[in-house]
């Protein structure tokens, strides 16, 4: 069957050639599965999203018959009310040595008509009574612990009286959300987020497909998780989509009992020249002039609609003296337009050359056909032609300096660096060397009462994938309710293929498939939700046959079970796509992709077109040096996981993970290759640890320099954990509050200060400010540059005529920058520092608890899916005292949150709650 002839509809009744009224009862049955015939589950999962019905009970228990609304007034508050000390009772109700404190040090402020940032230390009980006063005293403790308050203007207590204070609250609060935790309850109810429905697709059919792009996107705030039931909320589009993905996958697991049609087709490239490249025709140079080589559009005319597809190819590289290897990257999908930046495609594999030219090599990939977008076919004389899909082999060698060499149409620098040789590829699709295939089998398998007890097989086969889909056993009211509905279907569908397919689908856009696994005491076990909970958040996907298994015979919910079961998922390859989704999320990388690179000031940073419209623009369907910044990041997380290291080495550490581009960025030598190895750092490379890696100083920047409030709020966000607010809209900007002052600032240190004149500006900046500023000598793009240009002086950009190549400009730059940058800074407890070294002994040396917290805090947040509050404190605190000795490990901590009383779903008795 040619693809041409078929097409995929949104609206499926108007090409599938049956009765609309065949869809008509599937679609009714979809509400059947919808409404769940009364199903407890999806009344559940109403009350949890945005139908308007109450998500939870006021804080004090009452029952109210108002829907609760996230953003109402209070309900996210920064709860900072204290006590009344007009009242001699309440006085006699607080630990003496609490209330003399706040009389002292806090009432000024804070028991007045208007305190100061709206934080009323009136009507507050300590010991705290409820959640309120609890999170109250939180606050209390953290600007205590941390020397923010009192100010510095203020009466200050000694160190010994501020310890001793902060020691009384803490422990206060540790007690009271020790009980006050055990009448929490579980997790609430939300549905899977989009990388996790993708994962759980995959694992559940065995097949990789690509069903993200047909979601609405998942909602993000800045350095939060978006797992929690306030942003996974479940909408009439989304079961729209969710239905389209449902049948689709189905479509391509299930296949037709008869062996489909193969196509196969070969491409051969001769070791001869080409005409204009200098190339032969069988190499592909780094740059993008494929006319006549390997390089250029390989096009399939004839393909299956769904299947998997096999590509084989015989390849070599040729590598100058020096070189190791050279990536190959094959992607498959329309034709890639250089010039005009257009093309879409799907990846299909990346391999790594070294084998010479006399050393031909086969290598193999494999991929599904529905992943890859087609190009239209043109319209000829004939008609409308049928789609096509265009495979682009790709070299993606990159030693940092694709920039320098391109000058008009030069391509010289191509015969210079290494060079793919790639003589055949063959095509082949669908794979047929099993069928049906397993994918197929693993479902509809294979049983004698297919033949004589349909019935019975049927409901054997929904048994099974439903277990799986759901994440537990399946009850036999669920199981019937979707056998009713396979007998509806059937007498109106082809085949008992068809059936199957449309009824399993329905099971997939069921709640217990959508939503997270939930203990209820009954139907769900706590081991059942147990096991979910560890594959979501170690694997970002469901649980495997090993967990379910432990789950169903109520094995897993036990401390040293839980630790083997831990380290294994650790140690499975899954585990990186959980990192690489924390990661992404917890420092928000995303923002380094969104920034405008000025580059006449950072020519060499982009790898841009140098000719024709669209000169000065990112070259595309490459990775780019952001991409990988972006890895970098995320495998330096990894790393500290895998190899169990402290969380100091998020501040700093003796190590980078970068490949050759980030080498060459950051001036180190000796790394060669795109992919990620572990370096050791000298102390002049200035690097070591998140606060200089170019993914977050790049997305902290304007593009043309640093900018110390963005890197400031990053660092008090993300690793301290504070809740920095957002500036007032009408708080002017950083340039406007000073005024025409602003035109004599020297640096932004000192336009900082001409800002913090302004009152308005005043209270937040000078909290803030002294974080950003020992950044300033790392440039926009995240490189080490701890000199600037003499005051008036302004850098000229690149430009070729002057500086003849990038060498030239660095010249030019050495040249003015000859004024050291100011990085100092007084930050809380008066501690004077004087640049990124000096910030980063502060955080190990004064901050390290404060670190270790954040990091206990953000694990423990993304693996219940849920904020925390006040009343998790004793966990966290339990966490922090479990891996304190070792020195705050990383793996140590994801083994004690995993180990935790809210994770496991049990009282400090070990039993259910």
């Amino acid at each position: 069957m040619n693809v041409g002839d078929q097409s995929t509809s949104r609206f499926p009744w108007r090409s599938s050639g049956k009765p609309a009224w065949t869809w008509i009862a599937i679609g009714l049955a979809v509400l059947v599965v919808l409404v769940g015939a009364g199903s407890s589950v999806y009344d559940w999962a109403c009350r949890s999203s945005d139908f308007g019905l109450p998500r939870s009970l006021p804080a004090d228990g009452a029952k109210s018959n108002e829907p609760w609304n996230p953003r109402s007034p209070g309900s996210d508050r920064v709860h900072l009310v204290s006590f009344s000390l007009q009242d001699p009772a309440q006085d006699r109700s607080l630990d003496e040595r609490v209330t003399n404190f706040v009389r002292r040090y806090c009432a000024e402020c804070h028991l007045i008509d208007e305190p100061k940032g709206d934080f009323s230390l009136v009507d507050l009980s300590f010991p705290p009574r409820d959640a309120d006063a609890a999170e109250s005293w939180e606050r209390v403790w953290e600007v205590l612990e941390t020397s923010e308050m009192p100010p510095r203007e203020a009466p200050r207590p000694t160190d010994e009286d501020r310890a001793r204070v902060t020691a009384l609250l803490d422990q206060g609060l540790r007690d009271w959300s020790a009980t006050e935790r055990e009448s929490f309850g579980h997790g609430s109810l939300r549905r899977l987020t989009n990388f996790e429905y993708q994962n759980t697709m995959r694992d559940l059919l065995g097949i990789e497909l690509e069903l993200i792009s047909n979601l609405p996107e998942d909602p993000t705030r800045q350095y939060e998780f978006n797992n929690t039931a306030e942003f996974m909320l479940l909408g009439p589009e989304q079961i729209d989509r969710y239905w389209e993905n449902a049948r689709r996958a189905m479509a391509s697991v299930i296949v037709d009992p008869e062996a489909p049609e193969v196509f196969r087709k070969t491409f051969r490239f001769d070791p001869i020249g080409a005409p204009t490249t200098g190339l032969q025709q069988d190499e592909i140079g780094v740059y993008g002039n494929r006319r006549g080589t390997a390089a250029d559009s390989m096009r399939i005319q004839q393909f299956p609609e769904r299947g998997e597809y096999r590509i084989r190819i015989r390849a070599a590289s040729i590598l100058p003296a020096g070189v190791t290897e050279v990536p190959l990257q094959l992607v498959m999908g329309t034709t890639l337009r250089h010039d005009a930046g257009t093309g879409d495609y799907f990846p299909v594999g990346t391999i790594h050359l070294s084998n010479s030219v006399d050393e031909l090599e086969t290598f193999e990939f494999r991929g599904r056909i529905e992943n890859h977008p087609r190009e239209v076919g043109s319209v000829t004389a004939n008609g409308q032609q049928p789609p096509s899909l265009v495979i682009t082999a790709q070299n993606l060698w990159d030693n940092g300096e694709l920039n320098d060499h391109r000058q008009g149409f030069d391509t010289s620098w191509n015969l210079a660096t290494p060079r793919v040789v790639l003589r055949e590829l063959q095509f082949e699709a669908p794979v047929v060397d099993a069928w049906p295939p397993e994918h197929h089998r693993r479902i509809l398998f294979d049983s004698p009462l297919r033949d004589t007890d349909p019935r019975a097989y049927v409901r054997e086969v929904l048994s099974r994938f439903m277990s799986r889909a759901y994440r537990r056993p399946v009850t036999e009211e669920e199981l019937e309710r979707f056998v009713r509905l396979y007998d509806r279907l059937s007498p109106e569908l082809d085949s008992f293929e068809e059936s199957m397919r449309e009824t399993l689908a329905l099971v997939l856009i069921s709640p217990q498939f959508l939503y997270h696994t939930v203990s209820d005491g009954e139907v769900v076990s706590t081991d059942d939700e147990l096991a979910s909970r560890l594959a979501y958040f170690l694997w970002g996907s469901m649980p495997d046959d090993e967990l379910l298994g432990l789950a169903s015979d109520g094995r897993l919910n036990d401390p040293g079970e839980i630790n083997r079961q831990v380290e294994r998922m650790l140690d499975d390859p899954r585990a990186l796509e959980f990192t690489g989704n924390f990661v992404g999320q917890w420092l928000s990388l995303h923002k380094a992709h969104a920034v405008k690179i000025n580059q006449d000031l950072f020519p060499r940073f982009l790898n841009t077109y140098h000719i024709g419209e669209r000169r000065g623009q990112e070259i595309s369907f490459r990775p780019t040096i952001r991409d990988y910044m972006q890895q970098e990041t995320v495998g330096f997380v990894a790393e500290l996981i895998r190899a169990n290291e402290s969380v100091d080495s998020l501040v700093d550490s003796e190590f980078v993970m970068v490949n050759e581009p980030l080498a060459a960025h950051y001036g180190l030598d000796g790394v060669q290759g795109l992919r990620l190895r572990r370096v050791a750092l000298n102390a002049e490379d200035r690097l070591g640890g998140l606060l200089t890696q170019g993914s977050i100083l790049v997305a902290n920047s304007t593009g043309s320099a640093p900018h110390p409030i963005y890197r400031a709020v990053w660092l008090r966000e993300a690793i301290l954990g504070d809740d920095v607010p957002p500036s007032p809209a009408e708080v002017p900007a950083l340039v406007d509050s000073a005024g025409d002052a602003a035109t004599e600032a020297s640096s932004i240190k000192e336009l900082l200060r001409l800002h913090r004149t302004n009152e308005s500006c005043r209270d937040c900046h000078v909290r803030l400010d002294p974080w950003g500023v020992p950044f300033e000598r790392y440039n926009s793009v995240g490189r080490y540059e701890p000199m600037r240009p003499p005051d008036g002086t302004r850098i000229r950009g690149f430009q070729v005529a002057a500086d003849q190549d990038l060498d030239g400009y660095r010249a030019y730059l050495d040249s003015v920058l000859t004024v050291p940058i100011d990085a100092a800074s007084e930050i809380p407890l008066g501690r004077s520092i004087d640049g990124m070294d000096d910030l980063k002994r502060f955080l190990l040396e004064e901050r390290r608890d404060q670190i270790a917290e954040n990091v206990a805090r953000r694990f423990l947040t993304y693996g219940l899916g849920r904020p925390l509050s006040v009343r998790d404190r004793a966990t966290v605190h339990a966490i922090l005292d479990e891996t304190r000795a070792d020195g705050f490990r990383m793996r140590d901590m994801i083994l004690a949150v995993c180990r935790s009383q809210p994770f496991r779903g049990v009282d400090q008795e070990g039993h259910e709650r």
